[in-house]
C-alpha cells in the first residue's frame, strides 16, 4: 500500500485530465509544497458530504493520484497549480494530520492501456474532437481509454456520474454507461448527423 495527502474536492478528476486549483489553506499550501519538493503525487476524491473547508467530511473511496504539472503566483496573493490526473486509486483507510490535512492509505487500481476504439464507439472520437475545440482545450487523447476519460470531463456530466464512470473497473464497460447517458442526453443523434461517423 501507498501513503497519500489527500486533496477532497466538489469535483472529479480523472486519468489524464488537468484540473485548475487556487490554494489558498495552509495545510494544502504545505502539502503541494511538499509534493513538488519531493516530486510526490496527491490524492483528489469527490467529497460526499461536507464543504471543502471542513476538516471532518464524507468522501468517495475511489479518486486519482495527482501531481502539480505547472504552478503561479495568482494577482489576489494565492498560489494557483494545475493538477494532472495519474492513476485512479482505492482508498483503504484514513488518518487527520493535526493541521488538519488527510491522509490515506491506498491501493492503485489496474488500468488498461493501448485499448483500441471499438467500432460501435468510434463517434467518440469525433465527439471529442468536436468538444475540445469549442471549450479551446487541445485533445491528447492517444488510446480508447484516454479519450474516454477525456469525454467524461469536458463533458457536463453531473459529479455524481462522473464519480460513478470513475469507479468503473473496465474501459469497455465504462465506455457503455457513457454511451448510454450520451443517448439520453441526444448528443449521439447529433454527432450522428453532422459529423457522420462510420457505422459499427
Amino acid at each position: 500500500m501507498t501513503e497519500l495527502a489527500i486533496f477532497p474536492l466538489h469535483t472529479v478528476l480523472l486519468p489524464g485530465n488537468k484540473l485548475p486549483l487556487k490554494i489558498f489553506e495552509a495545510r494544502y499550501s504545505d502539502m503541494i509544497a511538499e509534493c513538488m519538493r519531493e516530486d510526490m503525487p496527491f490524492g483528489v476524491v469527490l467529497i460526499y458530504q461536507g464543504q471543502e473547508t471542513d476538516t471532518d467530511i464524507d468522501i468517495f473511496t475511489v479518486g486519482t493520484s495527482a501531481r502539480v504539472s505547472d504552478w503561479h503566483n495568482r494577482d489576489d496573493g494565492l498560489l494557483g497549480i494545475t493538477a494532472e490526473g495519474l492513476r485512479r486509486f482505492q482508498i483503504i483507510s484514513t488518518h487527520t494530520q493535526d493541521n488538519g490535512l488527510l491522509l490515506a492509505e491506498i491501493e492503485y487500481l489496474e488500468e488498461e492501456s493501448a485499448v483500441a476504439i471499438p467500432d460501435q464507439y468510434y463517434y467518440m472520437e469525433e465527439l471529442l474532437r468536436h468538444v475540445a475545440s469549442n471549450q479551446a482545450e487541445n485533445p491528447s487523447a492517444t488510446d480508447f481509454n484516454d479519450i474516454v476519460y477525456q469525454l467524461i470531463y469536458l463533458l457536463p456530466l453531473d459529479n455524481s456520474l462522473k464519480q460513478q464512470l470513475l469507479e468503473v473497473p473496465d474501459c469497455l464497460e465504462r465506455a457503455t454507461v457513457l454511451h448510454a447517458e450520451l443517448i439520453r442526453l441526444g448528443v449521439i443523434q447529433y454527432v450522428s448527423a453532422d459529423n457522420n461517423p462510420p457505422q459499427g
